[in-house]
């Protein structure tokens, strides 16, 4: 289990083996947090035959099953989308089954935001009569965007954030490179975001990034400049404006932060379009983020 979530895992385990456990968790927290591996190993868990502790033993059958990703009791819905309701009915089917192991049974519903209005409707009588035996765990990164009614019939359990250090301490297990500490307070609350980033291969880094910003603030280079360089890489300089300009963020500078956030928002939208103007748009955003440092 990652450190920052080692704790929230134990009381979890220690409610499973206290039978005190709500039937359906919503487990929120930003993306890049570790919510999927954290919602999995508590569904493995909750199915393992000889757990000790927060530990699952590994050798039963549920958890060689488990291994092999083939365990009849637990059930998975995601959408890269929206989760449509015929993907909840059918999980709903098969919850409404006996456990094939004589044990638990769990549906795990990953990124629970994205269920459209009906879905969520169909879900609603399982959350309030469950089956014997049955646990929902939900996820979301978005939790504003969940119907009221599917909220109000789950324990709610937003997951701790970790602080900068433990951020940086966890990603140089995994990470040998060097890493920009200014780089790392943008993830400073999504460590697996931070690792993925700093993984994948790219021509255009964050230090790029970072010192074009420096050469535009400084006049030593224009938007429209900037904009022709890093217009293969525009989804990263989307991303990376908004990360920058939350850094920024001042009672003095709220507005045009607000302005510049909104802006890349407006452009990101615009960039999916076919045939589009990468380089305009990219210098609008440039010159409207001169402006908030300007303020």
């Amino acid at each position: 289990m990652f450190p920052w979530l080692d704790a929230s895992f134990k009381q979890l385990s220690h409610r499973i083996t206290t039978n005190k456990l709500h039937h359906a968790l919503l487990i929120q927290g930003p993306s890049g947090l570790g919510k999927a591996s954290f919602t999995m190993q508590l569904g493995q868990l909750l199915l393992c035959k000889d757990r000790q502790g927060d530990k699952v033993c590994g050798q039963c059958q549920s958890c060689l099953l488990n291994a092999a990703n083939t365990h009849p009791d637990l059930h998975l819905v995601a959408s890269d989308k929206q989760i449509g309701v015929d993907q909840i009915r059918e999980a709903i089917k098969k919850l409404d089954s006996s456990a094939h192991m004589s044990g638990a049974k769990v549906l795990i519903i990953y990124h629970a935001h994205t269920m459209t209005e009906s879905s969520a409707n169909a879900l609603l009588k399982t959350l309030e009569e469950p089956t014997a035996n049955t646990f929902l765990l939900l996820t979301t990164d978005k939790p504003e965007r969940i119907l009221a009614t599917i909220k109000s019939r789950c324990e709610k359990l937003a997951l701790p954030l970790p602080d900068l250090d433990t951020t940086l301490a966890w990603v140089k297990t995994q990470y040998a490179g060097e890493i920009d500490i200014n780089f790392v307070k943008l993830f400073s609350a999504r460590p697996l975001a931070l690792l993925a980033e700093l993984q994948e291969e790219q021509k255009f880094t964050y230090d790029i990034f970072s010192q074009g910003l420096q050469a535009l603030l400084q006049g030593q280079t224009n938007s429209m400049q900037l904009a022709m360089d890093w217009q293969d890489s525009a989804d990263k300089v989307l991303k990376w404006t908004q990360y920058w300009a939350r850094q920024q963020c001042t009672e003095q500078m709220s507005e045009s932060v607000w302005q510049l956030s909104e802006q890349a928002i407006k452009v990101t939208q615009q960039l999916r379009n076919p045939g589009v103007n990468k380089t305009l748009l990219l210098t609008a955003l440039l010159n409207k983020l001169a402006l908030v440092k300007a303020a």
